[in-house]
């Protein structure tokens, strides 16, 4: 285990610095071409970005929601039975 005074604790802020700096001499080393993806995994990505642009109904029921109302006044039946 190594000691405490050789241990180094970063920022957030110079964290991402360090890699957004890694991320650059790596595209820099590699080159800025991407190489192809398989077929597959190409129709996977643009079906992504299909779906990224529909817009996707919230998990939290809305206040007027008639399900919500349902679950609330079910609950509220449980609690006054017991």
């Amino acid at each position: 285990m190594m000691p405490d005074h050789h241990q180094i604790h970063l920022d957030h802020t110079h964290c991402r610095a360090i890699c957004e700096e890694i991320g650059e001499r790596l595209r820099a080393f590699m080159g800025r071409e991407l190489p192809d993806m398989p077929q597959h995994l190409r129709l996977l990505v643009d079906r992504l970005h299909e779906l990224d642009e529909i817009p996707s109904p919230g998990i939290v029921p809305l206040v007027g929601d008639s399900a919500s109302s349902t679950i609330t006044e079910a609950s509220a039946e449980m609690a006054v039975s017991e």
